[in-house]
């Protein structure tokens, strides 16, 4: 049995010009994709710490309000201090170091 060259199948390139606009396309996504990416894992590099001692009185939340950035959610802002510092639940106690993450 021959194979019938009817049935195969060619890519034309008809425009060279569009061809290349292509490839520079997908080129320049690639590479967007590929920054972001990098971006992204800086991020976490960029973030500054405010060292704060528990007072007595003193609340995860009212830390939390006290340096809580613009725009920024409270309670996703008190998980990030809780895994910060390693806590299983909100309670903490006078003269507790926290480490607080500053944007």
């Amino acid at each position: 049995m021959k194979h019938n060259p009817i049935n195969k199948k060619r890519i034309v390139i008809r425009s060279r010009t569009r061809f290349s606009i292509f490839l520079a396309v997908i080129a320049i996504l690639c590479i967007s994709f590929i920054a972001s990416l990098l971006n992204d894992g800086n991020a976490a590099n960029n973030i500054t710490w405010e060292i704060v001692d528990v007072q007595k009185g003193d609340t995860l939340w009212g830390i939390a309000k006290r340096t809580l950035p613009d725009n920024t959610d409270i309670r996703q802002y008190i998980i990030e201090i809780r895994e910060a510092n390693n806590l299983e639940h909100s309670n903490i106690n006078e003269g507790q170091r926290l480490y607080i993450p500053v944007y």
